[in-house]
Order: C-alpha cells, then sequence, then structure tokens
C-alpha cells in the first residue's frame, strides 16, 4: 500500500462540525482510491467507508453541496448508520446558517455525539497511517502451518485484517475492517474489566445469530480466552467473542464492546459465510502500533532452535504443521504450536529465554482447543 505524508489530525472527536466547516481548522486529506477500493476489496463494507472518507475530505475543503450529496447518499443507503445522520444533520444546519441550533443540539448530547466522531476520528486516522499487510503480519507470524487463514486485530487501529494462504502457500491480506473493542480498551486481565485480551487465540465455535441475543448479530465466532499464557498468569474471564452489531445499527464506537472485538454486521457475514473460517483459526490481537512492529533478533535462528528442540524431543512432528508467533505485548515470548499425539489436538508451548540466554519452554499443554474452551 502506498505510503502518503497526511496532516496530523489532532482532538477530532472533540471539535464539533461546525467548527470545521466554518472555520477549516482540521486538516483533513482524502485516501487514495488505488489503496482502498482495489479488486480484493470492493465489497459494500470498503465502499461505505470510501463514501464516508470522500464526504469528509469536501467538508475540510468547504466543498458543503458535494459533502452533503456524499454522507446524504451514505445515509440513505445506510439508515442505520448513525454517524452518518450526525454529519449530514450537521452539515444541512451549517448551510442554512442554523449554527446556533447545531451548537446547542451538540451540547445538550455532548456524549452521544463524542462517541460517534470518535469512529470518525479512529477511520480518518487508519486511512493516513494504515497497517502494512507484510511487515506487521510477518513480524508477528514468524511461521505458519497449513491452516487456510489467519485473523490479525489491531486494538490501536481497531481494525481487523484477514489473511489467506494462496495458492503458491503464501499469505496473503484478503479483507480489513473496522471493529470495536471494549470500553476500557486493550489488555484484559479479569472478569467484567470490560477489556479486550492482547494474545494467540484460536476460533472454537461458531454461533449463529438466530441462536443469539439481538446484541450479537449475525452471529458471533467465540475464541479459547483465557489460554495458557493467560490462565498460568492469572488472568480470568471468559466469552470472549468476534461477533456482529444489534439489528438496530451499522457499527459502534471504536471503544463500547464488554471486551469482544466487534464487526458491522456485513463484514460479520463475509467472515461466517464467504471465508468459512474453521475452528483453531488462530486470532492474534496486537495492541502495538505498526510501526514499532519489529523482530527482536534473528528470525531464522529462532526457528532453527525451535525445529531442533521438536526433533530431539517429538520425533514424529511435520515440521510444516508447526506454527511460530511473536506474542504481542511481551518481551522475548515466543508461542508455537503443534498437532498432538492424538488426532485433533494441539500442543501449546510458550517460550523464553532462562538467565544463560538460552530457551525455556515456561508454560506447555495439549488439549483440543475447541473442547477445552467449553
Amino acid at each position: 500500500m502506498a505510503q502518503t505524508k497526511h496532516a496530523k489530525v489532532s482532538g477530532y472527536k472533540k471539535i464539533a462540525i461546525q467548527r470545521y466547516l466554518l472555520n477549516a481548522t482540521v486538516s483533513f486529506c482524502l485516501l487514495g482510491s488505488s489503496s482502498m477500493l482495489t479488486s480484493a476489496y470492493a465489497d459494500e463494507v470498503y465502499k461505505a467507508e470510501q463514501q464516508l472518507l470522500s464526504g469528509l475530505n469536501a467538508i475540510h475543503s468547504l466543498e458543503l453541496d458535494t459533502a452533503i450529496s456524499n454522507i446524504s447518499d451514505l445515509e440513505r443507503s445506510y439508515p442505520k448508520y448513525k454517524l452518518a445522520q450526525l454529519l449530514k444533520a450537521d452539515l444541512l444546519a451549517a448551510k442554512s446558517g442554523q449554527t446556533a441550533l447545531l451548537k446547542k443540539v451538540h451540547s445538550q448530547n455532548s456524549k452521544a455525539v463524542e462517541k460517534l466522531l470518535s469512529e470518525a476520528e479512529v477511520r480518518w486516522q487508519f486511512s493516513k497511517d494504515s497497517f502494512d499487510s507484510s511487515t506487521g503480519f510477518e513480524n508477528l507470524v514468524l511461521k505458519s502451518a497449513k491452516q487456510k487463514h489467519i485473523i490479525l486485530v489491531s486494538l490501536q487501529e481497531s481494525r481487523l485484517y484477514l489473511f489467506e494462504r494462496d495458492l503458491k502457500g503464501e499469505m496473503i491480506r484478503v479483507a480489513d475492517y473496522y471493529v470495536t473493542i471494549g470500553r476500557k480498551g486493550a489488555g484484559k486481565e479479569k472478569e467484567g474489566d470490560l477489556r479486550t485480551p492482547i494474545g494467540v487465540y484460536h476460533l472454537v465455535d461458531l454461533l449463529p445469530g438466530k441462536t443469539l441475543p439481538d446484541l450479537y448479530g449475525v452471529g458471533a465466532l467465540p475464541l479459547n480466552y483465557p489460554n495458557h499464557w493467560d490462565k498460568a498468569h492469572g488472568k480470568t474471564g471468559s466469552g470472549i467473542w468476534l461477533h456482529g452489531v444489534p439489528s438496530n445499527t451499522y457499527t459502534r464506537a471504536p471503544k463500547a464492546s464488554r471486551g469482544c472485538v466487534v464487526l458491522n454486521n456485513s463484514a460479520m457475514e463475509r467472515l461466517l459465510a464467504d471465508y468459512q473460517l474453521p475452528f483453531s483459526t488462530p486470532v492474534v490481537i496486537a495492541d502495538e502500533k505498526h510501526t514499532s512492529l519489529g523482530f527482536l533478533g534473528g528470525k531464522n535462528q529462532l526457528l532453527s532452535d525451535v525445529k531442533g528442540w521438536l526433533q530431539d524431543n517429538h520425533h514424529q512432528v511435520d515440521w510444516g504443521m508447526v506454527s511460530v508467533y511473536r506474542y504481542p505485548n511481551e518481551n522475548n515470548l515466543y508461542y508455537i504450536t503443534f498437532p498432538g499425539k492424538t488426532d485433533n489436538t494441539l500442543t501449546h508451548q510458550f517460550w523464553q529465554r532462562d538467565s544463560d540466554g538460552g530457551w525455556k519452554v515456561v508454560v506447555e499443554s495439549h488439549d483440543n482447543i475447541q473442547v477445552a474452551a467449553k
């Protein structure tokens, strides 16, 4: 994806709409069309996002009629999209000179307005500083087994990335979607803390929307939180899912869930129906800016160490079935999985260097992920 320098956006969610309409004090830049609407990405969700960004760009350029047209089209296409409704109302009020009324409405509904504008801020920031599909992924997933898909969730960007193995055996990014995370942010530690966990997890079930309360939208994909590393460090809680939004909602604010990763229903339907993700699909949840991601130490040496250890201790393990991850937000911690001795089981190992500089398996377990999670 092409990199472009943009002016810094500061405090957008706290800036009333009329200020940037009348004073143009917030600097917006339009995301290049080639970055968002490639043939691989040209679906309903991306088109809606591009239309939102186009409307914001027209606002910055003080092209009021163009902005009203873009946002009105967006609101008509997605009548449950509350952010589009807010922007349309503000634009019409500004055009008619009703800035005092606009200011009053914002003041009386400040919390609701702030939540809606926080989504615009996150989406705009993503358009300026999007995740590098090769660098970020390759520095977290050091080696993948033969699984068809891997999901990467960037909590700082409120973004979910789906990678798929192509005919050459390489993992390529095939989709990315805006997501909502926990109300209190990242780093779940205990039951009820309203945070989204950080770590490497696996899909363990598929729950159709018709079996769930409306809160979860078109369906859910539960994760095996807490995993064995979490349990060894006293982390508690349960019910961390990827799921959709209520039927009367298009999207939710960036931080609005009880710890789950929440997608727009159209995006969730694609995960459920189009990609048909199997159980045990890895889900890497990171709270790191992509610019700070970087493999510490020699990747090839680490993989050689893992392969040698497995040959010495698990002679029957097929190296092609081994996955190695740099564990997100942990110092020098690596997560390795490979098939267990019985069918449909996985061995999980967490490696760290000891005081002598050698590798030590600090947590190890063997289980059927789906059964264990239930």
